[in-house]
């Protein structure tokens, strides 16, 4: 609401000065006229004071701002912030946490229920209301982060109004991991395709002269087996 609370300071009896004038005056006037009266029901006495608000008070031309209260307060609605009565009372509604009943699909609250969404079937929910009204509706909200889920009727329990049972997950037609899978060895059978791991496996031997003649490159003759003699040929085949 943007209001804030504000004390009046400790021996400052001028901080109170303006309601305590007020009570002074309802003294003088209004409960005085009671008092002079027949005894009074609570009602009739919450009638009669808005009464005297009204017509006298409100009309009487003050001392200090040399006009009636009323006059002045149309003056001011100018400067006067506005506020959303609806909104300023939901914060006073009172707030109770009920499991949504799985067969008739309502949640129980003082010896009444109140129909709710099917699908908030068997949850906990949070269910607010205001207690000082004929409850006909509630508000229905999720418990942990306070999500708005819809409204709840008043209705009598009838045994038509049992739903059948909450209907079981269905198993999805296709499996998102399956058809990755399935993809990818398609990928894989694309990849290999005319490998032989058969000639892979088998060993290659390395030519003898082919052998030599990489030596022969590496010790920087030139002419290949030419170039090795019959003593080292036989060196190097016993290796």
């Amino acid at each position: 609401m943007g209001a804030n609370l504000i004390f009046r300071k400790v021996r400052d009896p001028a901080g109170g000065g303006v309601i305590e004038r007020f009570f002074l005056t309802t003294q003088n006037q209004f409960e005085t006229e009671v008092r002079a009266g027949d005894i009074l029901s609570l009602e009739q006495l919450n009638r009669k004071f808005s009464a005297w608000l009204s017509v006298s008070y409100h009309k009487s031309i003050h001392s200090e701002i040399e006009t009636t209260p009323d006059d002045q307060y149309q003056k001011s609605l100018r400067v006067i912030r506005q506020i959303n009565m609806p909104e300023i009372l939901s914060s006073f509604h009172q707030k109770v946490t009920r499991r949504v009943n799985p067969d008739f699909s309502d949640v129980q609250l003082n010896k009444m229920f109140f129909k709710v969404d099917p699908k908030l079937r068997g949850d906990k929910v949070e269910v607010r209301y205001d207690p000082f009204t004929q409850l006909n509706t509630v508000e229905v909200y999720s418990l942990k982060q306070g999500e708005y889920l819809g409204i709840g009727t008043l209705h009598q329990r009838q045994s038509a109004d049992v739903l059948g049972p909450i209907p079981a997950r269905g198993k999805p037609k296709h499996n998102y991991l399956d058809l990755l899978t399935q993809k990818h060895q398609q990928q894989l059978n694309v990849d290999t395709r005319g490998i032989d791991y058969h000639k892979l496996s088998r060993q290659r031997p390395w030519a003898f002269h082919e052998f030599a003649k990489t030596i022969a490159d590496l010790l920087g003759k030139k002419g290949g087996l030419s170039n090795f003699t019959a003593h080292e040929l036989e060196f190097c085949q016993s290796e």
